[in-house]
C-alpha cells in the first residue's frame, strides 16, 4: 500500500506511471520494501500482475479469460496439475506425460502448451487428448466442467519458504517488454511475498487452504495431493501413487526410469537441448531458460511447513 515513505524511488530509480484503470478494472500498486512498484488488479480477490497480463494473458482482457477458462468443457481423460507458483509444475506435467505415454521419454513439448493461463479458448480444444491441463489459477477459477464432472486434479504442495526463494530468483530473471520483472533484493521482496500483496497469484496460505478444504468437502472427489519434498525425497514412490492414481500400467522397472529421468539436473539438461522452450525463453531476462535453477529444499525430512490448518497427514 502506498505511503509517504515507499512514494520515494526506490534506489534511485525512476518511478513509472499507471492507468487508474485497465480493461474497466482498477489498477492498483503495492510496493516491496524498497518502495518499487507493483501493479496488479484484482480479479474475485485474487491479483494479476499488470505486466503479466499485457504480455501473456490472450487479448490482455483478464475477466474474459477467466470466465472463458470457467466455461471449457471437460473430456472424460483430462488430468488438470494445479499448483501454486514456483511448487513443482513442470516437475509432475512431465512425470504425468511419461505415465500416460507408457514411455520413459521426454515430449518436446512443454507444460506451457497447456497451461490454462496463456492459451485462448481454441488452443485448449485444439489440444489433443489425453490433455495434461496444468494452471495456477485458485481453486474458484478452475473449469466448472471438469469440477462437476469430477475429472483428476493433481494438486502438488511446497513449503513456503522454498517457494519464496524460487519466485524471488525466477522473478530477477523474468522481463515483462524491456524492464526485468523485479531488481530488488531477496529480503525487500519477501514484504511483497508474505504480505499476501504478492501479486503473481494472491498467497501461498489462502491458495492451499482453498484446496485442502476441497478435499476435505469433497472426499470423494479424485484429488491426489503431493508434497514437492517427498518427491524429491523418495521420487519412486511417489511417481507409483501417481501412476496408480491415473490408472496406468507400470512396473518397478519403468517407474525407475520415470524417476532418473525426472531428476532435477536430467530435466533441466532436457529443458535446454530437447525441449521447444520458446515460451520462456522469450520472457528470460537473458534469452536462456529460467524454469529450472537448483531446485533444492529447506527441508531435510518429508514434513513439510504446517501453515495451514489441516495436518499433512490427513
Amino acid at each position: 500500500m502506498t505511503t509517504k515513505e515507499n512514494e520515494s524511488s526506490a534506489k534511485g530509480e525512476e518511478q513509472p506511471t499507471f492507468p487508474k484503470e485497465f480493461n474497466g478494472l482498477p489498477v492498483e500498486v503495492d510496493y516491496d520494501g524498497a518502495g518499487r512498484p507493483f501493479p496488479s488488479v484484482i480479479v474475485d480477490g485474487q491479483k494479476f500482475s499488470l505486466g503479466i497480463i499485457k504480455s501473456m494473458i490472450p487479448g490482455g482482457n483478464i475477466v474474459e479469460h477467466i470466465q472463458t477458462i470457467r466455461n471449457i468443457f471437460a473430456r472424460d481423460d483430462d488430468v488438470l496439475i494445479c499448483t501454486y507458483p514456483k511448487s513443482g509444475t513442470h516437475w509432475i506435467w512431465e512425470i504425468v506425460s511419461m505415465l500416460r505415454k507408457g514411455k520413459a521419454e521426454y515430449d518436446t513439448k512443454i507444460k506451457e502448451t497447456a497451461m490454462l493461463e496463456f492459451l485462448s479458448k481454441d488452443q485448449i480444444e485444439a489440444l489433443e487428448s489425453p490433455r495434461i491441463l496444468n494452471t495456477h489459477f485458485s481453486l474458484r477459477m478452475l473449469p466448472i466442467d471438469l469440477l462437476e464432472k469430477k475429472r483428476k486434479i493433481i494438486h502438488v504442495m511446497r513449503n513456503p519458504k522454498d517457494v519464496a526463494v524460487s519466485m524471488y530468483n525466477h522473478s530477477k530473471s523474468m522481463r515483462i517488454g524491456v524492464n526485468r520483472f523485479y531488481s530488488g533484493t531477496f529480503s525487500e521482496y519477501l514484504s511483497l511475498f508474505f504480505s499476501l500483496e504478492e501479486v503473481a497469484k494472491g498467497g501461498w496460505n489462502k491458495y492451499v487452504r482453498d484446496f485442502e478444504k476441497f478435499a476435505k468437502d469433497n472426499p470423494d472427489y479424485p484429488i491426489l495431493t503431493l508434497y514437492f519434498e517427498d518427491i524429491k525425497q523418495d521420487p519412486k514412490k511417489e511417481i507409483t501413487k501417481v501412476a496408480k492414481f491415473l490408472d496406468v500400467p507400470y512396473t518397478v522397472e519403468f517407474i525407475t526410469a520415470v524417476a532418473e529421468r525426472c531428476e532435477f539436473e536430467n530435466l533441466k539438461k532436457a529443458n535446454q537441448e530437447i525441449k521447444d522452450d520458446y515460451i520462456t525463453r522469450k520472457l528470460a531476462s537473458d534469452g536462456n531458460q529460467f524454469m529450472y535453477r537448483k531446485g533444492n529444499s529447506l527441508l531435510k525430512t518429508n514434513t513439510t511447513t504446517p501453515t495451514t490448518e489441516h495436518s499433512k497427514d490427513k
